[in-house]
């Protein structure tokens, strides 16, 4: 009964999106594709950012797993203001990485802890939980809802349409600042001739893992504005108040 709610609880927000984005990319016939298609090759990349192609290497994010600890937000969008298939999603959490891992993930309302093979479920914010019986080593259930399970569909598919931009600092890490071309965004002016297209991403210079993306547009139209895309940002590096420990209050279910 534990499992059936936890995955329940966890397709539920990510499904509606990902139902929304192929309708707001397909339902007009002449929009964009959705990510993945442009360069299924990547960049063959180097591990480096700028490395062959022109463009940042790919599987950057692998690199997130070297960090001691991170909090991580990202969010899906697509619809538009007067459409009823709108749809948006934001997940949040905490990874610590050493020295054993445990995640904590917010999924729009919806709380979840794992710490080695254990993990639990709160429905209530985190007032009471729920012990995840089923639970074993090697189940990613809860590690897929992490910003790393999706970001080489958005920007290592599409590595070599970015070029460096320069130096910035990004959640307070010094960063390459990638910027894709227009060849990325081309598609998107189905959506309205005020189209709004970004493709950006932020990599850090010391660990070479990726800090900040944005992938998609928003757009005017006469009628009104839409919206499609996908947003990430890795915050609190290091931080030694980040922890994630095993929850109180725990409320067993009837088997």
């Amino acid at each position: 009964m534990t499992r059936v709610l936890v995955k329940q609880g966890r397709g539920l927000v990510a499904v509606v999106a990902l139902l929304a984005l192929a309708v707001a990319a397909c339902g007009s016939g002449g929009g964009p594709t959705l990510p993945g298609n442009n360069n299924p090759t990547g960049n063959g990349g180097t591990g480096q950012p700028g490395g062959t192609g022109g463009g940042f290497a790919s599987g950057l994010s692998t690199n997130l797993n070297t960090l001691d600890n991170y909090q991580f937000s990202w969010s899906l969008v697509a619809g538009s203001s007067g459409a009823s298939a709108s749809s948006g999603a934001t997940i949040s959490g905490i990874v610590v990485n050493k020295p054993a891992q445990a995640i904590q993930v917010n999924d729009f309302g919806i709380l979840f802890i794992q710490i080695g093979d254990k993990a639990w479920m709160s429905l209530d914010k985190g007032t009471t939980w729920m012990v995840d019986d089923s639970f074993t080593p090697g189940d990613t259930s809860i590690s897929d809802m992490l910003p790393t399970k999706d970001y080489a569909s958005w920007f290592d598919d599409n590595a070599t349409s970015f070029t460096s931009a320069g130096s910035e600092n990004k959640n307070g890490v010094d960063c390459t600042h990638f910027k894709g071309n227009s060849s990325l965004g081309a598609g998107f002016a189905a959506f309205g001739v005020a189209a709004d297209f970004h493709a950006d991403l932020w990599v850090a210079k010391n660990g070479n893992y990726p800090v900040s993306g944005v992938y998609g547009f928003s757009a005017a139209t006469s009628s009104e504005a839409a919206s499609w895309g996908y947003t990430f940002d890795i915050t609190h590096i290091n931080d030694p108040a980040n922890k994630v420990t095993q929850p109180a209050n725990v409320t067993a279910l009837p088997s």
